[in-house]
């Protein structure tokens, strides 16, 4: 089953809600995506960075990944992300983002969200993306390929590079190599908003 879409909020920083499917159907289809290629669990982890123990726990239901380790999951099983998603995102090439028109991608649950930034042009090297996380959220650890740079529209979170923890607070930026081991943390006490700008290409160009 395809992760639910919903419209995203119009301006007003309210992440967008939907019905998310149970955790199992993205593991399920992992799973059945890695046993068509022949890959092993462990060789999955290695490509993408994450634990095995990870993986199982996506491919069982437990937890569901981040939109960039499923990312990093789809690529180490040789598809994309647009695989697993109802409505991949129409590639209009728009130069300008409206609030009220964006989409909110649902990956694990429904208060945490994904509006993923309309790429300006054909060929463009930067992607966007804006996460509405719920208090309290906490991600997995991961690497990939490119730069990231955060800049936090609201809320407060607790970002650890590489071993070491930086703290911030709406307006409060980060800019590091997406090669280094990283993870992010809710610890306000709302909701936080976080503006993603990176060389990853999330979705596919097609």
């Amino acid at each position: 089953m395809p992760l639910d879409i919903d419209d995203a909020a119009a301006g007003n920083g309210d992440a967008p809600h939907a019905d998310m499917p149970a955790a199992a159907s993205i593991g399920q289809m992992l799973r059945a995506r890695r046993k068509l290629i022949g890959k092993t669990m462990k060789q999955v982890a290695a490509e993408a960075g994450l634990t095995e123990g990870f993986i199982s726990q996506i491919e069982r239901g437990i937890s569901t990944p981040s939109l960039i380790s499923l990312y990093n999951v789809a690529s180490a099983l040789e598809t994309s992300v647009d695989t697993f998603l109802s409505q991949p995102p129409e590639h209009t090439h728009s130069m300008v983002s409206h609030a009220g028109a964006r989409r909110g991608y649902n990956v694990e649950t429904k208060e945490r969200v994904y509006e993923l930034l309309e790429r300006g042009f054909p060929g463009a090297q930067l992607n966007g993306c804006i996460t509405h996380m719920p208090q309290g959220y906490a991600s997995e650890i991961t690497t990939h390929q490119g730069e990231d740079f955060l800049y936090l529209i609201e809320g407060e979170m607790l970002y650890e590079i590489d071993g070491k923890e930086y703290l911030l607070k709406a307006g409060d930026t980060l800019h590091f190599p997406a090669s280094l081991p990283h993870r992010a943390r809710n610890v306000g006490p709302g909701p936080a908003r976080e503006l993603w700008v990176g060389t990853t290409r999330i979705i596919s160009e097609t």
